[in-house]
């Protein structure tokens, strides 16, 4: 009769795998509440976002000095006039020392927490010494161009200026300008301007300033001087760098970090000076960033914890068949059904409880709630003490092994490989006298 029971052996394998199979839909359920969860989260820090200050851009200053440009046109009956343009001429600092400081703090949203910053800006620095006389054009045809000192002005882009909290006027030198709002500059955008109006041609021109701003996630600056010096400190332990430039020296502690940055004019990519209007300035493509990522979200690692779902499963599943092959119990695939069904509920507590709680006590609250029930409906099942503890143990190990997994980052595979040839190499010490009993004589 061997050969029949290693049919109905291969039978209940089949079964429980189509078990483990049907396990996808519930997990499937619980990974459509977890994105669902997710994006009430996304909308959370978009409201704060918008209420309290989105991500900041700095780009600037700039010093803007409009210019007459007269040029001679040849009519149809062929006489020549004079036509003028006027246009703003842009110059680059020759020398930009910014010091920032990203102060974190966290808005709440219902049951959500979302980290915002409060940015100090303190920004100085030196413009090119300018003439005021006539100078050549760029253009082919005779022309002559005049420089109006008296109506330059300095503009700064910043992408939401409606999150400014306070600015200090801008000073050149013993002169200090209030700022007003807006650039009139369409290739920067949104910022302010100070307008000034007693520069000395063949002079350099020093400046500084200092405001302070609300943003949210992340914070950007172009780095327009010939020389940029920018340093940078914040409360927040987990910086995230990217951009066009990244920092030339940084140290990230547990109490946040710090980042220098140090530009040449050669390594940016934008002239010292240009006509407004009449090149393409793209000013996102030359800016450095830094953004106070956040490790991984609640509900983010239970996604991840979710995607080895089935793996678990199967694992589990593994383990209550090694154990009837050993011990000759036998459980019924209804109960199977219903430890899958623990199984799946385990993500659900581990979603709900991360919601209120950091998720490690959660991992180990759910993971208490899931080895606890099963052990439980094993004892009411075999009224075995010693299968309830080996079960437990296994689930607990199980189980501890997916927090390293979702733990890990660059080594996730690798453990998660050993974890399957450890289930593999477990499935074949206790199936190794199957074959040897299906090639038995059958006796009567």
């Amino acid at each position: 009769m061997a050969p029949i029971r290693n049919h109905q052996t291969t039978l209940r394998f089949a079964i429980i795998g189509v078990i483990a199979l049907s396990m996808l839909i519930p997990l499937a359920l619980v990974d459509g509440v977890t994105e669902e969860r997710q994006q009430y989260f996304d909308a959370s820090v978009r409201d704060i976002a918008t209420a309290w200050g989105e991500a900041q851009t700095l780009a600037g200053p700039f010093l803007l000095v409009p210019e007459v440009h007269r040029q001679q046109v040849k009519q149809k009956n062929g006489n020549l006039v004079w036509r003028e343009r006027l246009i703003d001429r842009v110059y680059l600092p020759q020398d930009l020392r910014m010091k920032v400081v990203l102060e974190h703090q966290t808005r709440r949203r219902s049951i959500y927490e979302v980290p915002v910053y409060q940015a100090r800006i303190e920004a100085s620095g030196l413009f090119p010494a300018l003439q005021g006389a006539l100078e050549p054009s760029e253009h082919d045809q005779p022309s002559k161009v005049t420089r109006h000192l008296h109506a330059a002005r300095v503009v700064m882009g910043i992408s939401h200026t409606q999150a400014i909290s306070s600015a200090s006027p801008f000073r050149t030198g013993e002169e200090a300008v209030p700022l007003r709002a807006g650039t009139g500059q369409p290739w920067l955008g949104s910022g302010i301007h100070a307008p000034l109006d007693g520069l000395t041609p063949g002079n350099p021109i020093p400046f500084d300033l200092a405001m302070e701003l609300k943003g949210t996630g992340q914070f950007s600056f172009t780095p327009v001087g010939d020389a940029t010096d920018v340093q940078m400190a914040s409360s927040w332990p987990h910086p995230s760098f990217s951009g066009r430039y990244l920092p030339d020296r940084y140290a990230i502690e547990t109490r946040g970090f710090t980042a220098e940055w140090q530009v040449h004019e050669l390594a940016r990519d934008l002239p010292g000076n240009w006509l407004a209007g009449t090149r393409e300035i793209s000013m996102s493509n030359s800016s450095a960033s830094v953004a106070m990522f956040q490790p991984l979200t609640g509900y983010r690692m239970v996604d991840r914890a979710i995607k080895y779902g089935l793996l678990f499963v199967a694992l589990t599943f593994l383990a209550f068949v090694c154990f009837e092959l050993t011990t000759g119990i036998r459980f019924h695939a209804v109960q199977y059904g219903v430890i899958g069904s623990a199984l799946a509920l385990f993500y659900l507590a581990l979603l709900s409880l991360s919601e209120h709680l950091d998720f490690t006590p959660s991992y180990i609250i759910a993971t208490m709630i899931l080895t606890g029930t099963i052990s439980c409906y094993l004892w009411l099942m075999a009224r075995r003490a010693s299968l309830c503890l080996w079960i437990g143990c296994i689930l607990v190990a199980l189980y501890l092994t997916l927090f390293v997994l979702l733990r890990l980052e660059a080594y996730a595979l690798l453990a998660g490989t050993a974890a399957l040839f450890l289930g593999l190499f477990a499935l074949m010490y206790t199936t190794r006298t199957l074959t040897a009993t299906a090639d038995q004589p059958v006796t009567a």
